[in-house]
């Protein structure tokens, strides 16, 4: 052996030695040094937690009746990882349960869970469902039983659109940073209504289970479990009795309206749609608010079919699940208050202006004449007899003077619009409600912006906004929310649904009685003016027909028709008031798609509901009304 073999076999020993002294301190730091934290470690790592469901709270109207509750149910939930090896038991699952197998293999193909984790993949079972799964579960490993919570509606169709339903939480809601750590896959969550709202009230609290579990993740025992605490009841401020009035009262005047044809033609009415709105005069409480067509919010308990879910998507069926009440529309004459308060508070009109109506109006030239509902004119009228009369010549040429003043550079009629609360959400609880439209000179340029021509403002435009035609848009609740600013003299209430919040124990934990209210200060002396306007509508004017027999002398109604034309549809016509005329009780609101006019078709909808809020003896049947136009 020569000197160079003998120095490499000393480099490879001493090299030897230093990976051994390396080892070793590792051994000692990994042992000694750091043994106790990863045996902390070690001990997490043995225990696995599973939530188990808590029940949401319950829903009751202003006077404690319950109306949506939160009922124990039994569900099915399954391993997947188990399930997906045996094609015996999803063949099974599929055929008791009514699901495809396909659709079933793909669903918990997509679950990502651990061995503790179940996917629910049907809820509500029978009972001889039940009692297959729990005799065979010796031939179903991974597949158990389980007990949910399911809404139960017990009113019905009643007020659904303002409860809401609720379902399955989807994969994209999952994805949400805001639901991250508080859900998981198969939890019911509110989707529409104040179930979707009042969400974070509403749902409980989980239980847990924590599970010790083997180096695979299966359990081997329970090392300590936590009950569920349930959500806190929500109470509204609606009065069910009085919605079930309303409701039937709407839907029996279509039911009407459908019997009558169009004047000189064999066309019937449609009367396709509706909705009316009451509130409380003096606080913005949603005391009703119902929607046509409606739909049972039942039908969702436990997973809507698909074939429940086509027909209520059907065209056919006109979307039953919008809620009208706070969707856009174009609003007609009932819009002319705003023109009304504008042209006073501007000074383009005043009270004894007298603008003379024969029928047709030329104020924008010979060649773009414009017409009067009334085509034989209704003679010198000011402002008083412009709306008793809801004469469109008078709103034409207030419009027209308001849009000539400092040559439209103010857009006074889209300000004072905006003042009394159109072309704004009126920030009611409930998602989503539209805004409506104003339109001005911004908006037009942007809608028609690859349309040049039609994207200058035109005077026109303010002539059609004038009366609430052209391209404004109201919604239902939006109207009621206006003319209970008028009854309030400027002083606006949030319209609202939720009263109070209470635990499961009965203790207050919210109370949102709306005592705020934000003063626009207007001129006293405009707003009386109207006011009287307004009344002299149900007395002697358009509405006078819906309130003949109404004891108007003890209770006072102020109020105001509408009748506007909407492309591709029937008239949509509308009824806006509130009552007594002295000290403002209720706002009422009334819409109805595709019918004859607002003093005969939405008006009566208006006079049965004060008869019932009132304890009127009914005198008078809704359809019998004759029309007084517009």
């Amino acid at each position: 052996m020569n000197i160079s073999t003998n120095k490499r076999l000393i480099f490879i020993g001493y090299l030897v030695i230093v990976i051994v002294v390396v080892l070793i301190l590792r051994l000692y730091f990994l042992q000694i040094m750091s043994g106790d934290i990863y045996a902390q470690a070690a001990a997490q790592n043995i225990t696995r937690i599973r939530s188990t469901a808590a029940p949401r709270g319950n829903i009751y109207d202003r006077n404690g009746k319950l109306l949506v509750e939160s009922i124990p149910s039994v569900g099915v939930a399954v391993d997947p990882y188990t399930v997906l090896k045996r094609d015996d038991v999803l063949t099974a699952l599929s055929s008791k349960l009514g699901i495809p197998y396909y659709e079933l293999k793909d669903k918990l193909e997509k679950t990502k869970t651990t061995y503790i984790d179940r996917v629910i993949i049907k809820q509500n079972i029978d009972k001889e469902t039940m009692v297959y799964l729990k005799e065979n579960s010796q031939n179903l490993p991974g597949v158990e039983t389980v007990n949910i919570f399911l809404r139960k509606y017990d009113y019905g169709y009643l007020a659904s659109h303002i409860l809401g339903y609720t379902g399955e939480i989807s994969e994209e809601k999952l994805k949400q940073e805001k639901n991250n750590s508080d859900y998981e896959g198969g939890d019911q969550i509110g989707l529409t209504g104040v179930e979707e709202q009042y969400e974070n009230i509403l749902r409980g609290i989980k239980g847990k289970i924590v599970y010790e579990v083997d180096p695979l993740g299966r359990p081997i025992n329970i090392v300590e479990q936590t009950d569920y605490v349930p959500g806190n009841n929500l109470y509204l401020t609606v009065d069910i009795e009085l919605q079930r009035y309303v409701e039937e009262t709407l839907a029996n005047q279509l039911q009407s309206i459908r019997q009558k044809k169009i004047p000189k033609t064999n066309e019937y009415y449609k009367a396709s749609s509706g909705s009316v709105v009451v509130l409380d005069a003096k606080t913005g409480e949603v005391l009703a608010m119902a929607s046509y067509p409606t739909y049972d919010p039942s039908v969702f308990t436990g997973g809507i079919s698909n074939a429940n879910w086509q027909q209520l998507n059907d065209p056919v069926n006109n979307f039953p699940l919008n809620n009208r009440a706070i969707m856009s529309f174009p609003p007609g004459s009932v819009f002319k208050i705003a023109t009304a308060y504008a042209g006073l508070n501007e000074g383009v009109i005043n009270p004894n202006s007298i603008i003379t109506c024969t029928g047709t109006w030329y104020g924008l030239g010979n060649d773009y004449p414009k017409f009067c509902w009334n085509k034989g004119g209704h003679g010198g009228l000011n402002i008083l007899g412009g709306l008793q009369n809801s004469c469109d010549i008078y709103f034409y040429e207030t419009a027209l003077r308001l849009f000539l003043k400092n040559k439209n550079e103010d857009e006074l009629l889209q300000k004072y619009a905006k003042l009394l609360g159109f072309g704004n959400k009126t920030g009611v609880d409930l998602p989503g409600e539209g805004s409506g439209v104003i339109p001005d000179k911004a908006w037009k340029k942007e809608w028609f912006k690859n349309d040049k021509a039609n994207s200058i403002w035109f005077p026109g435009d303010t002539v059609n906004m004038g009366i609430g035609q052209g391209d404004v848009l109201v919604t239902p609740l939006q109207l009621a929310y206006v003319y209970m600013t008028f009854a309030n003299r400027g002083k606006q209430y949030t319209p609202h649904i939720l009263k109070e919040v209470k635990d499961e124990n009965g203790a207050n934990i919210i109370d949102s009685s709306q005592n705020k209210f934000n003063n626009l200060e207007l001129n006293q002396d405009y707003v009386n003016i109207i006011e009287k306007g307004l009344g002299l509508v149900t007395k002697q004017g358009t509405a006078s027909g819906a309130f003949k027999s109404f004891p108007l002398d003890k209770i006072p109604v102020a109020g105001k028709t509408g009748t506007a034309e909407f492309t591709g549809h029937q008239d949509y016509v509308w009824f806006a008031s509130y009552a007594p005329i002295n000290n403002p009780q209720y706002v009422v609101a009334v819409m109805i798609g595709e019918a004859g006019d607002g003093g005969a078709d939405a008006a009566p909808v208006a006079e049965k509901i004060y008869e019932y809020l009132y304890h009127i003896e009914n005198q008078q049947q809704v359809h019998s009304v004759d029309s007084f136009g517009d």
